[in-house]
């Protein structure tokens, strides 16, 4: 009888402390929804992007706060892309304009580390890797696939322990990944995007 005492205190301890942790482990599941909006920055590569990224994260890394995430991205491309088409022997060589609206949808990885924190405001640097197909050949004269690469700095603010609204910068590249000939004509990008996440 003397040992019932410490044994129910002890699992009362225990209980107690599966109460604090079950909590934020629930809690832990971070979702992320980002809107974007990105503009040419090369002159034969007018095409305007709007991007939609629903992510989840993945992993925690203690070192440099670090977090991976994987998701969705679905993308929204308009504009007109140039290049030189024709011979220059035959005296056909020309710029010519072609379309380039698409639509597109593939998977996403994406990494943030946080470079510093303010009370209630963070600076981070945030990346991504996707692989998009898209409705047509996208841009014009490339192929239905295309990877989009992302990275830019992330400011944000903590609007209680749950949930984070952030602002970003970002420069975007788009390429098939076939080299630098007509089947590849990449473009590059840059604009802002504005990211809500939340811990579920």
């Amino acid at each position: 009888m003397l040992l019932i005492p410490p044994l129910t205190g002890n699992t009362s301890c225990q209980a107690q402390e599966r109460a604090n942790v079950l909590p934020k482990t629930q809690a832990g599941r971070e979702i992320v929804l980002e809107l974007e909006k990105l503009g040419p920055i090369e002159g034969n590569r007018q095409i305007h992007t709007s991007n939609l990224h629903f992510l989840f994260r993945m992993k925690s890394l203690d070192i440099g706060y670090f977090n991976l995430y994987g998701g969705l991205t679905v993308s929204r491309a308009r504009g007109t892309i140039s290049y030189r088409t024709g011979s220059f022997e035959a005296g056909t060589l020309k710029d010519e304009t072609f379309d380039s609206t698409a639509s597109g949808a593939g998977p996403v990885l994406a990494a943030r580390v946080e470079l510093g924190r303010s009370g209630s405001v963070s600076a981070s640097v945030e990346g991504s890797a996707g692989v998009l197909l898209y409705d047509r050949d996208f841009p014009a004269g490339a192929s239905r696939y295309e990877f989009m690469l992302r990275i830019g700095p992330t400011l944000s603010y903590r609007l209680n322990e749950m949930q984070d609204l952030s602002l970003m910068f970002m420069r975007m590249h788009v390429s098939n990944g076939q080299g630098f000939n007509t089947h590849n004509p990449e473009y590059n990008a840059s604009g802002v995007g504005v990211q809500f996440s939340g811990a579920f």
